[in-house]
């Protein structure tokens, strides 16, 4: 599902209720209907943890079941590229309602502004993101944003920006973000797709920055999505559109949570980080330092007090409304 021509990934054939492309030893226990779990060899419910670790005390059933999407009404997304094309110079920022912004925020965006001449600076609020999603995706992935809590506002910025540079390109950042020298020193023309973690200088500004159980098998942690840099269509994105609305569709507040961490692995960094990762050497992309390079991850003092957010607190479900695609 995440890329059209991949077809090794797991199933089941509703059909025949079997599982398609697990190993032989694993086996399929309907529960109820379009609902399963999966055996292992043994014999023993494999079920997981929402951290992504298996969970061996089965303290809640549910960690072991596997839904069913109703696939036939899942959106479906443009075809990503792999042609070349050049970042475009579109400096792009994400806010509530632009007539309120905090003034240290604006600051920040005119200052980053001024730093690169030649470049079109958008500042995307509520309003605009709605009518961007309708116009461009269309009302069934518009629906899928509106699924998110109001308390995630920072969960529906993960999801826009993904679909804002997917058909747009050019550069994202937090508003708190900002770059120390021109986007056009950092960037190179042959650039298609810019990938960084924490800590890659050595500094330990960031230091325990970006782990996390479910992303432990990536070695330096997450990538970071604070900032994106891409051309338009690159896979990457693709990739993580479709993850990111497989997960909404799919959450379970029993299951997944609410907060920081469900938030980071529902719609952020670590969901950034498992759909790009499996693939990352297959598509065009260059791996360099965000902290050495010149992007700023933050310049504005208490820029979480200043900007509203309560998701790290939140205690209500990250998701409603996405029963109805659960068959």
């Amino acid at each position: 599902m995440l890329e059209q021509r991949d077809t090794n990934f797991l199933g089941i054939d509703l059909g025949r209720g079997q599982l398609v492309n697990a190993p032989p030893s694993y086996t399929l226990m309907a529960l109820r209907p379009h609902v399963y779990q999966l055996r292992d060899a043994t014999g023993a419910p494999y079920s997981h943890s929402p951290d992504g670790t298996r969970d061996f005390s089965l303290k809640r059933s549910s960690w072991g079941e596997l839904s069913c999407l109703a696939l036939k009404r899942f959106p479906e997304i443009a075809p990503s590229s792999e042609d070349f094309a050049a970042v475009p110079r579109l400096l792009h920022f994400i806010c509530n309602d632009r007539t309120t912004l905090d003034p240290a925020f604006a600051a920040n965006i005119a200052q980053t502004s001024a730093l690169n001449p030649g470049w079109e600076l958008r500042l995307w609020d509520e309003a605009a993101r709605f009518q961007f999603i309708s116009d461009h995706y269309g009302w069934d992935v518009l629906k899928i944003y509106l699924m998110i809590g109001a308390e995630y506002g920072a969960a529906k910025a993960d999801f826009f920006r993904y679909l804002l540079i997917y058909r747009l390109g050019g550069v994202y950042l937090d508003l708190k973000s900002s770059t120390s020298r021109p986007l056009d020193a950092i960037i190179r023309p042959n650039d298609e797709f810019l990938l960084s973690q924490w800590n890659m200088s050595g500094s330990n500004l960031h230091a325990g920055w970006g782990l996390g159980a479910s992303i432990a098998h990536v070695k330096g942690g997450e990538y970071q999505q604070w900032f994106l840099i891409a051309r338009p269509g690159h896979p990457y994105l693709r990739r993580v559109i479709q993850l990111v609305m497989t997960k909404i569709l799919t959450y379970r507040a029993e299951v997944h949570g609410a907060g920081a961490v469900t938030t980071f692995n529902i719609t952020g960094p670590h969901a950034y980080t498992k759909a790009i990762h499996p693939v990352r050497e297959r598509f065009a992309h260059r791996v360099f330092d965000s902290e050495t390079d010149g992007l700023i991850y933050s310049r504005i003092e208490s820029h979480r007090e200043r900007s509203g957010s309560t998701y790290r607190s939140a205690r209500t479900t990250l998701v409603t409304g996405n029963d109805s695609y659960l068959i």
